[in-house]
């Protein structure tokens, strides 16, 4: 994992700015930071080494003279490598290079593992830029009528170079309902920064921008989930440094956990709970792990947690929803502690495989018209009890995006300005469960998820790797069938059954919750940030509601810890592009 950036030279951008934007990428790989100039653009890396730490980046090929960074990492390069006898290295990135040369287009569109990368052509003119087929890592380009004219890891680096790009209002609003982002490229006049798409692009010349390249050739018969599994599973573990796992107690990790003894790989596993929590699920991680061989270490924080929060949203240079990015760092840091620079988790598999309660809830609403549901007596407009939730989803026009939202209708009436308080999700592409998938992958896990573990991982110098989003489970045949066929994770169910421990699969869904609720009550570190007069003079606020919430959520009348996280997480990332204009 590391932090990548190139700018065209024709611009001339000055060495000082340069090395800013390069200094803003440092949280991302502290273990070596270079640039270099090669056709019109300079490259710049920071540096988290996890494979062949003798040969930084950027790589140069001296025969053909391209050049390339790397962010991330290629899971499939112990596969690939034998097919290169003249390898200088056995850096991931020098196989960018080999890979181009040697397949062309399709060799950079079938790469495994979670990676965004450039390669500069000074011969053709060229720029290629690549991402991951779910935006596991960032890269950022700023366009000014179609051309390119330069890329990032992070907003904050590009800002550096001097392309500030402020938030819509629409997308704030969104973020501020349900917490997620959706990446959107955006089209306008002047230069603007968008995120880069999944897929290989190519841009030609100094008048280019991204024209997107051919897909690899999909298999003719696409394997089943176990071998798809298993092969990922093998795939991610593959590490010359320290290998660990998130294993939370829920059935995602513990599908990883069992499937990582199968192979005979025995690393270490970590779990998190916040303190005064109820143990049950770190009973439930005890119980896999010593199924499963492993050796867990146990990870406790509390509300000091939050002192973390300022640093992690100025790494981002976005708002992070998601709270549970903070027990993600927790757990990474007590990792890194442990000797561990490549931690696998069970991210991706309730998008992919329709897991979340939400689901179970849209297929019971399938059976309820709506016009009987508008019937109902309403339900209490502050609340976020499952009730409550599932009750406005039944009689709302998209009933997944209900589903969706973390602040209820009455806060954002309350607390959020005219114009902020009804954000609405890009519409669904088609109707039934596809679609609902689509959208999962491409706000809730794209949007929310994949950030927090980025931001996370990368600050505690840890990699992260998530099998489940390796391109063979993605494409595996229960996939290709109808989404009903594997609601509520049916093929994990089936394939491990029998090697978890009983009961283990029946339990309810959770995660990395923190307890808001209770901290917003006992402790000052959210509320001195949301009732700081620098918060309540924003222009999407109602500061008189943003008050009264806060002083009620603190006396235990609202339990709304999530929503009011919300606008700290807001109010955190509009304070970071503030201060580091």
């Amino acid at each position: 994992m590391c932090g990548i950036l190139g700018v065209r030279r024709s611009l001339r951008v000055d060495d000082e700015r340069f090395a800013a934007a390069l200094a803003r990428l440092g949280w991302r790989g502290r273990d070596a930071s270079r640039r270099l100039d090669v056709g019109d653009w300079t490259l710049g890396v920071a540096r988290l080494a996890i494979t062949d730490r003798a040969h930084d980046q950027p790589i140069l090929c001296a025969r053909t003279g391209r050049a390339a960074v790397l962010n991330g990492a290629l899971t499939d390069a112990a596969s690939q490598w034998p097919r290169f006898a003249d390898a200088r290295t056995r850096n991931d990135t020098e196989l960018l290079l080999l890979r181009l040369a040697a397949d062309g287009a399709f060799g950079l569109a079938s790469l495994h593992g979670p990676h965004a990368f450039a390669i500069v052509d000074p011969e053709q003119d060229e720029l290629w830029l690549g991402r991951d087929p779910c935006g596991e890592k960032p890269l950022y380009a700023v366009q000014e009528r179609g051309r390119v004219l330069a890329f990032a890891s992070t907003l904050p680096a590009l800002r550096a170079l001097g392309w500030p790009q402020p938030r819509d209002d629409a997308t704030r609003a969104i973020a501020l309902r349900f917490g997620a982002l959706p990446e959107s490229p955006k089209g306008a006049t002047g230069a603007t920064v968008h995120a880069v798409p999944s897929g290989v692009f190519r841009v030609r010349g100094a008048g280019g921008g991204l024209v997107r390249t051919p897909q690899a050739p999909q298999p003719s018969a696409a394997a089943p989930f176990r071998e798809a599994f298993a092969a990922a599973v093998g795939r991610c573990a593959t590490a010359e440094v320290g290998l660990g796992l998130a294993l939370s107690g829920g059935i995602d990790s513990a599908c990883v956990a069992a499937e990582l003894a199968r192979q005979d790989r025995a690393p270490r596993a970590f779990q998190f709970c916040a303190r005064g929590e109820p143990s049950d699920e770190r009973a439930r991680a005890r119980a896999v792990a010593a199924h499963c061989g492993l050796e867990l270490i146990a990870v406790d924080a509390g509300p000091e947690l939050l002192d973390a929060a300022p640093e992690l949203a100025a790494a981002a240079g976005l708002p992070l929803g998601d709270p549970s990015v903070r027990a993600v760092y927790a757990l990474a840091r007590a990792a890194a502690r442990n000797g561990v620079r490549v931690l696998l988790s069970g991210e991706g598999a309730d998008e992919l495989f329709l897991g979340y309660p939400r689901h179970r809830a849209l297929r019971t609403l399938q059976f309820v018209p709506r016009a009987l549901a508008r019937t109902w007596p309403a339900p209490d407009p502050w609340s976020m009890a499952r009730a409550a939730r599932w009750r406005r989803a039944a009689a709302a026009v998209d009933r997944h995006a209900a589903l969706l939202e973390v602040a209820p209708p009455a806060f954002r009436a309350r607390v959020l300005a005219p114009g902020f308080a009804d954000g609405e999700l890009p519409a669904l592409r088609s109707s039934g469960w596809a679609a609902v998938r689509e959208r999962e992958l491409e706000t809730y896990l794209r949007g929310d998820l994949l950030p927090k573990l980025d931001v996370a991982m990368l600050a505690a110098q840890v990699e992260g790797r998530c099998p489940f989003l390796d391109p063979a489970v993605l494409a595996c045949r229960e996939l290709a069938l109808a989404p009903q066929a594997v609601l509520g994770k049916r093929p994990l169910r089936a394939e491990f059954a029998a090697r978890l421990p009983p009961g283990h699969l029946a339990q309810r869904k959770r995660g990395f919750a923190l307890p808001l609720d209770r901290w917003w009550r006992e402790d000052e570190r959210l509320a001195a940030i949301l009732l700081d007069p620098r918060s309540l003079g924003r222009r999407w606020l109602r500061a008189d509601g943003v008050r009264d919430c806060v002083a009620r959520q603190r006396r235990g009348e609202l339990a709304l810890g999530h929503a009011l996280w919300l606008l700290v997480a807001e109010e955190l990332a509009e304070r970071a592009a503030e201060d580091s204009a």
